[in-house]
């Protein structure tokens, strides 16, 4: 029979997950190797199943260790939220609105919306935790953000949805990249092309997959990556292409990337997610209007 985990079972174990070793845990929490060990033990004695195994030398998560750990992930971004809550009511009293948002969005488009109601509405603190598209409605729904933005999942009960932009994907090349020369992208181009791609956690990769699926599937992955901007950054260095959504490609707008329309269409949904049961603390219509002017003009601008 499975016995309930405490606060110092959670703490260790996310503690030598994080770090990726006994030794590492044990430095992050102050005490000894020893200590961390034995309540590694006694944490899956009361879990009746392993937590890691040794290859190598190495101390190897297993599976389902890796879905413990995006558990107390979620729970310990709230905890830090409530952390830096407090920090800043040490030093002043003022309104303060947590967003939830993928990298790339936060990035591209949230500065501008941010500044706009700032100048609008007055002093007001704001908060971006950055966090892949399933994490931003999780964080919804358990109200640990206010509002959040993120590619489209599978609603979850209690959070509701607007769909903001639904965007065709487009090519990014390395600049002086043969195809560069053409003025639309195939699939087919693309065939025997290196490609960087985004982790599945995104499911940016499921689409692409499909739109390569009427030539035999898609071209040689060379590089996986966990995000949209670091599969921009590999792309800028040449390692290879991508396909990605314009908002997320208005990063490198400066010339460091071609950007080229891609066939055949395949479109990415962005939405925005709020809990209507949640006591509204912030004019939200207001901030989300801003947001999507935000959108409207990066569209604009790399339309042109």
């Amino acid at each position: 029979m499975i016995r309930p985990l405490n606060f110092r079972h959670v703490e260790t174990i996310y503690a030598v997950l994080l770090t990726g070793s006994v030794t590492g845990g044990a430095a992050r929490l102050h005490v000894t190797q020893p200590a961390v060990s034995n309540v590694l033990k006694e944490a899956e004695e009361r879990l009746g199943f392993p937590l890691f195994e040794r290859h190598a030398g190495r101390l190897v998560p297993t599976k389902k260790a890796e879905l413990i750990f995006a558990e107390i992930e979620r729970s310990f971004t709230g905890l830090d939220t409530v952390n830096t809550f407090c920090a800043h009511l040490a030093r002043q009293d003022r309104r303060r609105i947590v967003v939830g948002s993928t990298p790339a969005f936060a990035t591209a488009v949230l500065p501008a919306a941010i500044k706009a109601y700032r100048q609008e509405v007055g002093d007001v603190h704001f908060s971006v935790v950055s966090s892949g598209s399933g994490h931003v409605q999780a964080l919804v729904a358990s109200q640990k953000v206010d509002i959040g933005f993120a590619v489209a999942e599978p609603a979850i009960p209690g959070v509701s949805s607007k769909l903001l932009v639904s965007e065709r994907m487009i090519c990014l090349l390395p600049v002086g990249h043969p195809l560069a020369q053409k003025s639309v992208i195939t699939a087919e181009d693309l065939r025997e092309e290196p490609m960087v791609t985004l982790s599945r956690a995104e499911h940016v990769d499921d689409i692409v997959e499909a739109a390569f699926a009427e030539v035999g599937g898609p071209p040689p992955v060379v590089a996986e990556c966990p995000a949209a901007l670091t599969a921009l950054a590999m792309v800028e260095a040449g390692i290879g292409f991508t396909i990605l959504d314009p908002i997320s490609a208005y990063l490198y707008r400066h010339g460091t990337i071609v950007r080229r329309p891609f066939e055949p269409e395949a479109t990415l949904n962005i939405e925005a997610y709020w809990a209507p049961c949640r006591q509204e603390t912030f004019g939200q219509a207001e901030f989300l209007a801003l947001v999507e002017n935000s959108v409207r003009q990066i569209m604009s601008e790399m339309a042109r």
